[in-house]
């Protein structure tokens, strides 16, 4: 028996598409059958497995041909055609695959199980096969095609697409929202590539995708959650690709309770519209919901031009619901609204969310530390300030806290012409995760002269020269990652 033959014998065994499953013997057949062919970059075997008439050969077959070809850009016109073949076998083969995900057994065809992978691959050499085969299948649609048009086929500027996915989209059933799911976000994507030549066809697809989920009676939980995230993806898309659907959107937020983040396209749309801003301001003021406030505020800020008293709104919800929020400050960021006078009161007041607003606010806007003189003025009276021996932190109510905002600012922005703060701050802190950050701010971005300093001063101090050597030994272990 050939050293081949042997390796065949072995993944005719049982097949996983990891190597740490829950099955051991598959594991090791993965390990010691499966990756070294891979790692040898073997093509052609598994080309062969994928062309032999055997289930599990297939499944390791079109497995192993995913991860040679992953990270590869191109192969020669001969294996291109064969792999094409290949695709279109694999795409019509609805035979069953047994295999553990998790300690659950799971059962799909091959064409399901591997449909993600093939649609990973370069564009440039599935593209067209993948065409092929949805065009042959005269508008019949799965879960496999969905997939297929939403990660490929929309994915590239081809006019064919359009008329194509237009097809499909008639064809499918009233509840089969998976399929619905994927062809919303394949119109996201084709729009994104092209100008859509039957743009009303595609509206009453929208507007139809929202009726049956209105009038889908089914009550399982898991149905539900389709719903509800078709819904919301519905309304997105809509908004993105500037479809009329002015009444439903307005109906959805007007009935809107949760978090959701898309407003923001919502709101670049309509920001003109006197109902919708209407809306908003009513959701503002009726829900106790902060994350769903946070959405609103955001929406707010993009429709302000409509909003009157917009600031008033962003203050004072921003101080209720006490948000820290990336995509709020970035919004904020495009207005004049938290200008140095802003930001030094929340400092001087000092409250744990004001402190870590300031933060992300001069994270997202670094340039700010160098405008503002007297915001800099103040960190440097806070870095400066040390209490007396005999003294608590409880004597200067939330210092403590604004010395660990400045000391993460200083690593946040690698604030280097503020490094001789940080051997003062390890020198007289107590606190072992303040000192930390100081130290840290010294070993990595502290010039020569500094790291002198604290040499020096180590030499005389020998329980915190034994605190340095101890973090500097931890921070080896951890590859110098710090987690402050």
């Amino acid at each position: 028996m050939s050293y081949k033959e042997k390796i065949i014998k072995q993944l005719r065994k049982g097949y996983s598409p990891i190597e740490a499953g829950p099955k051991e013997d598959i594991n090791r057949i993965f390990k010691n059958a499966f990756k070294p062919r891979v790692d040898r970059n073997d093509l052609d075997f598994f080309f062969e497995l994928s062309e032999t008439n055997e289930t599990k050969l297939k499944a390791w077959g079109f497995l192993g041909i995913y991860h040679i070809l992953d990270d590869k850009n191109i192969i020669d016109d001969k294996k291109k055609l064969r792999f094409q073949k290949i695709i279109n076998n694999l795409l019509n083969d609805k035979s069953e695959i047994d295999y553990f995900g998790g300690s659950a057994k799971i059962s799909a065809s091959l064409r399901e199980h591997h449909v993600r992978r093939l649609c990973a691959l370069n564009k440039l050499f599935i593209f067209e096969p993948l065409f092929e085969y949805v065009t042959s299948l005269g508008g019949k649609s799965d879960e496999v095609v969905g997939e297929i048009f939403e990660q490929v086929l929309t994915k590239a500027s081809d006019p064919r697409v359009e008329p194509l996915i237009i097809l499909h989209s008639k064809n499918i059933s009233n509840d089969n929202f998976i399929l619905k799911f994927h062809m919303i976000n394949a119109f996201e994507n084709l729009g994104q590539e092209i100008q859509f030549q039957k743009k009303g066809v595609i509206t009453e697809f929208f507007k139809n995708c929202l009726i049956d989920i209105n009038q889908d009676q089914s009550d399982s939980k898991e149905k539900t959650q389709r719903k509800i995230k078709l819904k919301r993806v519905v309304i997105k898309s809509a908004a993105i690709l500037d479809l009329d659907l002015e009444v439903e959107t307005l109906s959805f937020l007007d009935a809107l309770e949760q978090p959701y983040d898309n407003l923001t396209y919502i709101a670049k749309k309509y920001k003109n519209n006197q109902k919708f801003t209407s809306i908003l301001l009513k959701k503002v003021e009726e829900s106790q919901n902060p994350h769903l406030i946070k959405d609103l505020l955001v929406a707010i800020l993009i429709a302000k031009e409509s909003i009157e008293n917009w600031k008033d709104l962003i203050t004072e919800n921003l101080n209720k619901y006490q948000i820290i929020d990336g995509d709020l400050i970035e919004e904020i960021q495009k207005t004049d609204l938290y200008n140095e006078d802003m930001l030094l009161n929340l400092l001087k007041e000092g409250e744990k969310w004001q402190l870590e607003f300031i933060r992300e606010f001069l994270k997202s806007n670094p340039e700010k530390l160098k405008q503002w003189l007297k915001f800099r003025e103040e960190l440097i009276q806070i870095l400066t300030f040390f209490k007396g021996p005999n003294e608590t932190w409880n004597k200067y109510p939330s210092i403590k806290e604004k010395k660990e905002l400045a000391l993460k600012l200083l690593i946040d922005l690698e604030w280097t012409d503020m490094a001789s703060y940080c051997v003062d701050n390890f020198k007289n802190l107590e606190d072992t995760q303040l000192r930390k950050m100081a130290l840290f701010f010294i070993i990595k971005f502290g010039k020569d002269e500094l790291m002198l300093e604290l040499k020096e001063f180590l030499k005389n101090d020998e329980e915190s020269a034994v605190f340095f050597k101890k973090f500097w030994r931890n921070m080896e272990n951890r590859e110098w990652k710090f987690f402050y």
